[in-house]
């Protein structure tokens, strides 16, 4: 019989409400307790899968970013052809960013410097496969060969970073990141798309 703590839905469950928790109250506003009461589970069995808070936000950012990479990495399959994935990344990425949980990394960061450096080196190796992407189309003439894909990766989330941090409603986030990338796609585009 498998433990409570090894199943993946409630793992799911403990990051889930981790990630709302750092959205909504930051690194401090809330302890272990208060995420054991809301996923209903014994803090002994918590802990199991946690380990600690430090070892959760370590999960939850990684977890993050392999939600983010999941999806654009399903909607480059499902489109055959570039300039369809490309603008299906910009016209859904908007709504799908703004519906998570704005977990802001610096700011985990400072309390657990510990953990950044693993967060990064994984979030570098999930940005290499955006940074093909971009080279692609550059290689097929959908984007300007004389923008660094790696500058215009930094470059979306350093955006995506700035309007989660403004604390804006979904809605207004939403738009604001649809302006945004609305701009970036007319400015790095090679022809009409």
């Amino acid at each position: 019989m498998r433990v409570k703590a090894d199943k993946p839905e409630i793992q799911e469950r403990v990051l889930e409400k981790a990630a709302e928790f750092f959205s909504k109250r930051g690194v401090k506003g809330w302890n272990t307790a208060d995420l054991a009461r809301e996923t209903g589970l014994a803090k002994n069995t918590l802990y199991k899968i946690i380990g600690s808070k430090e070892n959760l936000a370590e999960k939850v950012l990684i977890e993050q970013i392999k939600v983010t990479t999941t999806l654009l990495n399903r909607i480059i399959q499902e489109e055959g052809d570039y300039r369809q994935a490309a603008k299906r990344i910009f016209d859904e990425g908007p709504e799908f960013l703004s519906k998570r949980p704005r977990v802001i990394m610096t700011e985990i960061f400072v309390e657990y410097p510990a953990i950044e450096r693993k967060v990064l080196d994984y979030q570098n190796k999930a940005a290499l496969f955006v940074i093909e992407f971009i080279k692609k189309g550059q290689s097929e003439g959908h984007i300007r060969n004389d923008i660094e894909p790696e500058f215009l990766y930094d470059l979306i989330r350093g955006i995506v970073e700035h309007y989660s941090r403004k604390g804006l409603e979904q809605e207004y986030l939403t738009q604001a990141l649809i302006n945004a990338m609305g701009c970036i796609r007319k400015g790095v585009r090679s022809g009409d798309w």
